[in-house]
């Protein structure tokens, strides 16, 4: 068989180099990213950069630094309330009573009250007047059902699943967690779309303000849903 010579710097020579540095100029591309181009951040996707710390090694200890302003716990002058605990009557050593005791040291707890709903009844009356005719009390105008969930309940369903951004699901089960009070997804969601019908006029007109201001700022980092990026 032949043999086909290939010449140093030759035709074969210059096309590798010319896809080398294609492949070099793609793989930079590829590489770009809002933290090290001008690329936006919504444009990285599901590839977006790990945060880089400031902080450089061995600079500083971990944890709260000398001067540091803490969060300690500080006690209250007026406590919700008061639990004494009271020496016994008599001395143990001579039986003798005790004279009237006085606080000589107190501490104090911070914690949260027992969290359960509780149910409110209204009953409307009625009055018939001596010439027959019957007058009864009207209900509130936000009591319509025979039972329902009152403002502050939905309110914590729409600011668990709005704000916090948790699924129907999850919220309902913190609901019954934190409040003892058992709803259902539905109910989430009926909450949600009716706070939102409520909000729409303000949405309007913040939004109506937006447009008469020079400068509008907005975060252009997107979010994704559905394997698309929004």
């Amino acid at each position: 068989m032949g043999h086909i010579a290939v010449e140093p710097g030759g035709p074969l020579k210059q096309q590798v180099q010319d896809l080398t540095s294609q492949l070099a100029a793609l793989q930079a591309r590829l590489n770009l990213n809002s933290q090290n181009s001008s690329k936006p951040p919504s444009s990285d996707g599901l590839n977006k950069p790990k945060p880089k710390s400031l902080r450089k090694s061995g600079e500083r200890d971990s944890g709260g630094q000398k001067g540091h302003a803490g969060q300690t716990l500080m006690a209250v002058a007026d406590p919700d309330q008061v639990v004494l605990h009271v020496p016994p009557e008599c001395c143990d050593a001579c039986q003798r009573q005790l004279g009237t005791p006085v606080v000589v040291e107190s501490r104090q707890v911070f914690d949260l009250p027992r969290l359960a709903y509780e149910v409110t009844e209204h009953r409307v009356l009625e009055s018939v007047c001596t010439c027959g005719k019957a007058h009864r009390g009207q209900f509130p105008v936000n009591v319509t059902a025979p039972v329902q969930y009152g403002p502050a309940a939905q309110a914590a369903m729409v600011h668990l699943n709005q704000t916090h951004m948790l699924p129907l699901k999850r919220t309902a089960i913190l609901m019954d967690d934190l409040f003892e009070l058992k709803v259902s997804e539905a109910t989430v969601l009926k909450a949600s779309i009716e706070a939102a019908e409520r909000l729409t006029a303000t949405v309007d007109k913040i939004g109506q303000a937006f447009l008469k201001q020079p400068t509008a700022h907005a975060d252009e980092t997107g979010l994704r849903v559905g394997k698309k990026l929004h």
